[in-house]
């Protein structure tokens, strides 16, 4: 079994990296130093990381910042990987299996602050914290299935919906992976949950919704409709995004702004000639801003549902039954879940397909890397258009038809 030992480092544009460590000439670790662009460079804030493949699953495991202990640990991790794939019974390390679960807590998520995005970092900090609130359990070796299980009735007493109870519990199987301890649950335990359909906005929707937005909201929202882009692509849009000649806008990573693409995939969109006046309009009142729709003290504006729901709250577009967990409804207050910014994308998938466009490109304009995700989004659209309805309305034409003789 393989076992590659690499140094994390921070790159001269802010980010971190995994390269390559140094080796002297005695075959040795050169202390902190890395090899980056084929330069050897030295760097004291390294971390040394071993990768491996554990149950057909790529792991990272941090083994710190000493040098010699990290070769140490490489052979050994080969040594003991090695044994575990011919059947050879192997003794845990206790001093590893028997850490204290909120000092390892407090460790992968360091860990995952540096490789994952700002969101998903706060999404794993939930999840593990609300777990050591519950778990009965002090030590990593001493984690089993009842502290799982105890967490899960936890979520389901707090009133959490299963799919977010079943996103939970797949970041803490993640941890689990991370300090190669079984995952507890049998197949009996999987939280079910219902798939919903993805849904788009109607005409009628997007009518009363422009029809009381003001210029601002106008064109936010239009930008959101045209462009099909995540939340967090428009929070980070700048004008340099834009293509006036081309007319296209793209995705594309801003380090300094602290914001990278999902999936590290950048792309570009074509938008019509509706959206391209509306933002040169926008661009010659305000010249000398960066971002597109900046907020306050023209930093990145992280209120853009707030704002979609408040319109949808002025217009009386609410539909009356949500409920938030405070209990306030939405049918006097700004909280209707039918209102949200990734209804606008699924819209925009729906609309280009409905005018023809195929679904590999609107896959390549919505970065998708798989299929099945376009398809989900566009599931039920073609319910709805005329040729659907003509094609309904013929099948049961004749026992129709033969019902009006017989009441004649």
């Amino acid at each position: 079994m393989k076992v590659h030992l690499y140094i994390r480092v921070r790159l001269s544009n802010g980010t971190r990296q995994y390269v390559d460590p140094v080796y002297a000439a005695n075959g040795k670790l050169k202390p902190l130093y890395a090899l980056v662009a084929g330069n050897r460079e030295h760097h004291p804030e390294g971390v040394y990381h071993l990768r491996y493949l554990l149950n057909g699953k790529r792991i990272w495991e941090s083994v710190g910042s000493d040098a010699p202990s990290a070769q140490t640990a490489r052979l050994k991790k080969e040594r003991t990987l090695g044994a575990k794939e011919v059947g050879v019974p192997v003794v845990e390390d206790e001093s590893k299996q028997g850490r204290d679960l909120t000092e390892a807590v407090v460790e992968y998520l360091g860990e995952v602050k540096n490789g994952k995005s700002h969101k998903t970092h706060l999404a794993y900090g939930i999840a593990l914290r609300e777990f050591c609130a519950v778990s009965k359990s002090q030590t990593l070796a001493s984690l089993n299935r009842q502290d799982v299980l105890a967490y899960t009735g936890a979520l389901r007493d707090r009133g959490i919906t299963p799919r977010t109870i079943a996103n939970r519990l797949s970041f803490l199987k993640t941890f689990f992976f991370h300090f190669e301890l079984a995952w507890p649950m049998l197949k009996t335990d999987r939280v079910k949950y219902t798939e919903k359909t993805a849904e788009a906005y109607s005409a009628v929707d997007l009518q009363n919704l422009f029809g009381g937005a003001d210029q601002e909201e106008t064109e936010l929202f239009q930008f959101f409709l045209c462009t099909g882009v995540r939340e967090q692509e428009a929070v980070y849009a700048t004008w340099r995004d834009v293509d006036f000649t081309r007319k296209m806008f793209k995705v594309t990573e801003k380090l300094d702004l602290g914001f990278t693409p999902k999936d590290k995939e950048e792309g570009s969109i074509p938008i019509p000639d509706s959206l391209v006046a509306l933002l040169r309009a926008r661009r010659k009142r305000n010249p000398n801003t960066r971002l597109i729709f900046p907020g306050p003290r023209s930093k990145p504006n992280g209120h853009f549902l707030r704002t979609l729901q408040g319109l949808a709250y002025r217009c009386g577009l609410n539909c009356g039954e949500c409920h938030n967990r405070k209990g306030q409804c939405c049918a006097n207050k700004a909280i209707c879940h039918q209102w949200g910014l990734h209804r606008f994308r699924k819209t925009f998938a729906t609309m280009h397909h409905e005018a023809g466009v195929s679904v590999r490109t609107i896959q390549r304009w919505l970065r998708h890397s798989s299929l099945d995700t376009t398809l989900h989004y566009l599931a039920g659209s073609d319910d709805r258009n005329e040729k659907t309805r003509a094609q309904v309305n013929s099948t049961f034409a004749a026992i129709c038809s033969q019902r009006e003789g017989a009441q004649a």
